[in-house]
């Protein structure tokens, strides 16, 4: 009987190189700032009270997809593609994660500038 050698990862380090948890927090920041606009403009649009429990529930609902979704591909320079499950970690080009970096920031910019107005 031969002991495998290889160490399996760890369910930390699999998400990490599937990059879940860079999609689940992105998406973390995102719906925080979408309820914030949606809760600063229903006040002053006169939205219907629910809107802000509807988006809620909206971004309840889509995060088990955002999950899956980001699970099963992988966003690549050449575009999307599936994950492979023995796969190395795909590293994305520098001018994506700095193009998501700014995005990221710009929208948490915006966020607080509309909450200071």
């Amino acid at each position: 009987m031969e002991i495998d050698a290889q160490i399996q990862p760890g369910v930390i380090e699999e998400l990490r190189r599937r990059k879940v948890l860079r999609s689940t927090t992105l998406y973390a920041v995102t719906s925080w700032c979408l309820l914030q606009w949606c809760d600063l403009l229903s006040a002053r649009y006169g939205f219907p009270e629910w809107s802000v429990s509807l988006l809620l529930g909206a971004i309840v609902l889509g995060f088990p997809v955002v999950v899956a979704l980001s699970w099963a591909f992988d966003v690549t320079p050449e575009g999307v593609r599936r994950t492979d499950p023995g796969e190395s970690p795909v590293l994305t080009s520098k001018a994506v994660s700095r193009g998501l970096n700014m995005a990221a920031v710009l929208l948490v910019a915006a966020t607080v500038a509309m909450l200071v107005m």
